[in-house]
């Protein structure tokens, strides 16, 4: 691509050297430059890409894009000063690509919770009304029947739209994809062209990046700032942060839940071992809806879903609705394992207080009789320290008794990550410390009788545990299947 193509729309500060090129490729890893790319020098959480200007010359580079002016400049290479270099890779990335989201329909979701169980059913539902879509999230990158492996929630803007120009090329139409704080925090989702967007819900989560609540909310709040008003925004009623998220939003927003204010209001819920049943009232028609879902926080994730699909298809709900029998949740969610012991395994990605407590609430009102509920989790390390306790805490409000263990521990002291978790118990008795994750996991299933649900909680889909620096294969419903009991 010429670089003059590559530049378009982009606002630099100044161009140094020749911008009548060709360029190969685009990088921000200095390592994987080759001759003829461009490096963009992205200031990290724990690098500077500026400071690898001089490798990535090294090493082929023909134009590098900063914020700052290198001291030493090189010939045949040509700068591009820009005031904020994460933007920018996220504008030539667009560019490099022929700006592939405005040839499909994009629907981004955020939340702390519940985004990847969002975007299987909107792509579940879009399948049933006949049209292909794609899923870009936490599980991975679904297109078609390929799956690619996902190192980020939200991928870097390159490779987003580089999945985005395969898709368009594939004549697929639709794109569901969860877009995380940090990346709308890192442009990473810049220039992507949303057609709905949808607010789950915001609690405790991520606040060793961000700092403080306010600024957590913030970031997400970027997605709606950034809506066309063609667009649309799909928005949890009862999670008083939808206020926050539509404050400054140029598109048309639907409010869903149980509020009063609600524009679609959910009203009489039931579970049972089948699934549960509601209704969605839409200006004054009720729409009764059976779903194969178990706990109250699907049955908004269902109704949000439902509600996007609607409007962004432009189907009637009842369309929808009449028969859901073929939805199912996304890999690691809410997953059931009968064991042979009649006791039941759910695996579940919770791995906040919020969603801990309402995975635990789920779990408890399927609970026959006298069986017992028994919660497995654990805290990664190196991270937020802060949800620490009120993870113990959650987990203690449902359960009839809580193993604590290992959840990605990294390089801290797992003592001390257990020792922080230990502080929000207040009941005596109600855990015991399992260090090893593989160990607690087969000590429940062993202690465990008929009609006993064992909710494991915190790595869902997750087929790995960072120990130290070293990343192991590991995987929550590999253990619970060979547990002999």
């Amino acid at each position: 691509m010429q670089l003059t193509k590559l530049i378009e729309n982009l606002d630099y500060i100044e161009v140094i050297g020749n911008i009548d090129i060709t360029i190969n490729s685009i990088q921000f890893d200095s390592r994987k430059i080759e001759d003829g790319d461009v490096f963009v020098a992205v200031r990290g959480t724990e690098s500077d890409g500026h400071d690898y200007i001089e490798s990535a010359v090294s090493f082929g580079a023909k134009v590098i894009i900063c914020e700052e002016k290198p001291k030493i400049l090189y010939d045949n290479v040509t700068f591009i000063i820009v005031e904020k270099a994460r933007k920018a890779l996220a504008r030539i990335s667009a560019n490099y690509y022929h700006n592939p989201s405005n040839e499909v329909r994009i629907v981004g979701v955020t939340g702390t919770n519940g985004k990847t169980t969002v975007t299987f059913l909107i792509s579940k539902l879009l399948g049933k009304l006949g049209y292909k879509s794609a899923i870009i999230g936490t599980t991975g990158i679904y297109i078609g029947d390929e799956k690619l492996d996902a190192t980020h929630t939200t991928p870097d803007p390159i490779n987003t739209n580089k999945v985005l120009r395969e898709v368009a090329d594939k004549g697929i139409e639709y794109v569901v994809m969860e877009v995380s704080s940090h990346a709308l925090e890192q442009n990473r989702a810049d220039y992507i062209d949303f057609d709905l967007a949808i607010f789950t819900n915001i609690t405790h989560d991520h606040l060793d990046y961000h700092r403080t609540f306010e600024a957590y909310s913030e970031a997400k709040k970027l997605l709606f700032d950034n809506l066309k008003s063609s667009a649309n925004a799909i928005v949890n009623v009862d999670d008083a942060g939808y206020k926050v998220m539509i404050d400054d939003t140029q598109a048309k927003v639907s409010k869903v839940g149980w509020d009063v204010d609600a524009d679609y209001k959910i009203m009489n819920e039931e579970f049972d071992h089948t699934g549960s049943n509601f209704i969605i009232e839409d200006s004054g028609t009720e729409i009764k809806i059976h779903s194969p879902l178990v706990a109250q926080f699907n049955i908004i994730n269902l109704s949000l879903s439902l509600v996007a699909v609607s409007k962004l298809c432009e189907v009637d709900l009842n369309k929808l609705t009449s028969d859901l029998s073929y939805i199912s949740s996304a890999p690691g969610r809410m997953e059931r394992v009968p064991l042979v012991n009649g006791a039941i395994a759910i695996i579940d990605y919770a791995h906040t207080p919020d969603a801990l407590e309402k995975a635990g609430k789920a779990c408890k009102e399927l609970i026959v009789g006298d069986a017992k509920l028994l919660i497995v989790f654990g805290c990664g390390g190196d991270r937020d320290k802060t949800k620490r306790p009120l993870m113990a805490a959650a987990s203690e409000k449902y359960a009839d008794k809580v193993i604590v263990t290992d959840d990605n521990p990294r390089t801290e002291e797992r003592d001390k990550i257990f020792e922080d978790i230990e502080k929000g118990f207040t009941k005596p008795g109600s855990y015991m410390i399992i260090k090893d994750r593989a160990e607690a996991i087969k000590d429940a299933v062993r202690i465990s009788n008929s009609g006993d649900i064992i909710l494991i909680a915190g790595k869902g889909h997750e087929d790995y545990q960072i120990i130290g620096t070293q990343k192991i294969h590991f995987n929550d419903k590999e253990v619970v299947l060979n547990v002999r009991i």
